[in-house]
């Protein structure tokens, strides 16, 4: 169990807001909601702050926050995976054949495929932190990881 000490709303904002951010896009696909998104969890965590238990980091929580607002935000529009070339800080193209990309083997994935490559791969996040925000065993997260690994592969040869 982690038991964080208790930090400040601002000093939370000045370590996590890139963090909310990204991930934020990663889910709602669009620049100015994201933006909206991180000022909507941080206000929704200030409100909420003495529920904090300490049971997991401020990382995890904040983001547990991001995930479920992105979500209800989400909801209705088109589940459809859009182009990620500079949607994200570190996306790359990985051309393996001239009609091929991994924006589009990313666009074959589903939305809960999408999210757990995305955590991983470009956020960096560990697989406990995975399992803790997307509230599933750390076990599930490497299965599925695997999996859509050899999605992506398939895709791509």
């Amino acid at each position: 169990m982690i038991f964080e000490k208790k930090r400040s709303a601002k000093e939370l904002f000045q370590t996590y807001s890139g963090d909310v951010f990204n991930y934020s896009l990663s889910i709602l696909k669009d620049y100015d909601d994201a933006k909206d998104a991180v000022q909507e969890v941080f206000i929704r965590f200030i409100k909420s702050e003495e529920t904090f238990r300490g049971e997991c980091s401020y990382k995890t929580w904040l983001l547990t926050i991001t995930r479920n607002y992105c979500y209800r935000k989400s909801e209705g529009k088109s589940n459809q995976l859009q182009k990620i070339d500079g949607a994200l800080p570190n996306a790359y193209e990985m051309n393996i054949d001239s009609s091929i990309s991994l924006n589009d083997a990313l666009a074959e994935l589903s939305k809960d495929e999408y999210e757990i490559f995305y955590l991983r791969e470009y956020a960096g996040y560990s697989y406990l932190e995975i399992a803790e925000i997307l509230k599933i065993s750390v076990d599930n997260v490497k299965v599925k990881l695997y999996r859509v690994r050899q999605r992506l592969r398939k895709y791509l040869k």
